[in-house]
């Protein structure tokens, strides 16, 4: 039988695992642990966490979890320690408190210490990957009807999940929000601290959340950025991303029809609308060759709906491109520029596909059955003809064969301060509102649509002064990309 493939096994001999107690830890440069480590970053420092692979059986099988440290710059002032995770799941951590010593939030780092590390089953914490195989059928056929073709879909994705969590269940079960706040405070009590600070984002504000409601007496503070939806499930992940889409275009149809004088799309926002998805499905019936960067291209409806998601910033070249389509000329948007899907922490090449398939799938159970998922599709596709393809998360738990582990989220008293960005696709704004109405804590917007980018706006000072004094934020605070005034 195949097994589950480790995942960058590429570390050089480690100092002997032990126990979790504060004097334990042997702290070794990571530099001299790692080979693709940055060689000229000579302060962070790694070590091994031991934690029980099944937590309602301690003494069984182990697993080893890799963390880091940046101590304070200043340890005379030191009040701790923050952790941090960039989300995922399944992004690596290790590298996240130098990232953010680059960052608007480095004063973080003077008052306390900043700690990462890869969750289980990423990196160099046993981490796994599954690839899709052969034995899971053929991918679907692009010649058959739309519904053959996600019946396909779901059909080969729920062979691989069978086929994956087969090879080592007890493995894969312990992959959820839940059993890694548990290793979170592992790690508190590894690193001899009464009380963590924490810092999230994307996915990292479950496990804040989640954390919390386990353990408050545990948290000294807590920030989470980007902030996921508190009755977490997929379809709650796919619907809240498309109507964020939604809104964003409404506001730029708006946009356009306010200048009319310059762009000649007409001055009614709802027949911009209209007009802007009826060009959507011409583009897709008929896709046209345009010249991009001075090499020919073929613009299809894909294309165009993927320009209409950029953010606010590019709303001119956004209107230029609808206008170039309209008038037979190359659009100066094409669909597949990068970096305008925004900007922030970026995956790690260490993350792990696996482990977020299987966060997300215990967290949520089994996905509905496919007739239901296609109908869901078919709901969407008709609700939302220019947006529907936001919904990214199209039966990834098709038979998932473990049991649901549900979050379990309940209002604390530890100082929390939420943070969410007013137009982001990704985690909506108002999916943290949501979160602060279950759990509590203070919620400032960022006025921008970057996922999790509070460390490269001047507002990540707020951040700073929140670990450092327990005060938290209300309100809006600037952040790019600016309010176009063309």
């Amino acid at each position: 039988m195949k097994k589950l493939v480790p995942l960058l096994a590429i570390v050089v001999a480690l100092p002997a695992v032990v126990a979790a107690t504060p004097a334990a830890l042997a702290w070794t440069p990571c530099r001299t642990l790692i080979k693709e480590w940055d060689q000229t970053d000579a302060r962070t420092e790694c070590a091994k966490v031991s934690v029980p692979l099944d937590y309602a059986h301690p003494d069984g099988r182990r697993l080893d979890l890799m963390v880091s440290r940046l101590k304070a710059t200043a340890p005379e002032k030191r009040q701790g320690v923050i952790v941090v995770n960039p989300g995922g799941p399944g992004n690596s951590g290790l590298d996240m408190p130098v990232t953010l010593s680059h960052t608007t939030v480095a004063g973080m780092g003077v008052d306390h210490d900043i700690v990462g590390f890869d969750p289980r089953g990423v990196g160099f914490s046993d981490g796994k990957e599954c690839d899709i195989a052969p034995e899971d059928g053929p991918n679907p056929d692009p010649s058959a009807p739309p519904a053959e073709q996600y019946r396909q879909g779901y059909e080969q994705t729920a062979k691989q999940n069978a086929r994956c969590t087969a090879y080592d269940p007890e493995f894969i079960a312990s992959l959820s929000t839940d059993v890694v706040a548990r290793d979170l405070d592992q790690i508190r009590i590894a690193l001899g601290e009464q009380k963590i600070s924490f810092f999230g984002v994307s996915w990292g504000t479950a496990l804040g959340a989640v954390y919390r409601s386990r353990y408050d007496q545990h948290v000294d503070r807590m920030l989470l950025d980007s902030v996921m939806p508190p009755d977490f499930s997929l379809r709650t992940m796919n619907d809240g991303q498309v109507d964020a889409a939604e809104a964003n275009f409404s506001r730029f149809a708006a946009w356009l029809a306010a200048r009319d004088g310059q762009y000649h799309l007409g001055t009614d926002a709802a027949k911009i609308r209209a007009d802007v998805t009826a060009l959507a499905a011409g583009l897709d019936a008929h896709p046209r060759q345009v010249t991009a960067d001075g090499k020919p291209l073929t613009f299809g409806g894909g294309n165009l709906r993927t320009v209409l998601t950029y953010q606010q910033s590019h709303w001119p070249a956004m209107a230029d491109t609808l206008t170039a389509l309209r008038d037979g000329t190359n659009p100066p948007l094409v669909g597949n520029e990068p970096d305008f899907t925004g900007f922030g922490l970026e995956d790690s090449h260490f993350a792990g596909l696996l482990m977020q398939v299987s966060v997300l799938c215990n967290d949520q159970g089994a996905d509905p059955s496919e007739p239901a998922m296609w109908r869901e599709e078919q709901q969407r596709q008709a609700s939302s003809p220019l947006f529907h393809g936001m919904a990214g998360y199209q039966h990834w738990c098709a038979g998932w064969p473990l049991p649901q582990q549900p979050w379990h989220l309940t209002r604390g008293s530890s100082p929390l301060q939420l943070v969410g960005h007013r137009t982001e696709t990704t985690t909506p704004a108002s999916w943290a509102r949501d979160m602060r109405r279950t759990i509590g804590g203070s919620l400032l917007t960022v006025d921008n649509g970057a996922h999790g980018s509070l460390d490269l706006v001047a507002c990540g000072s707020k951040a700073v002064e929140f670990f450092s004094t327990g005060r938290t934020a209300t309100g809006t605070c600037p952040g790019e990309p600016a309010v176009p005034s063309t």
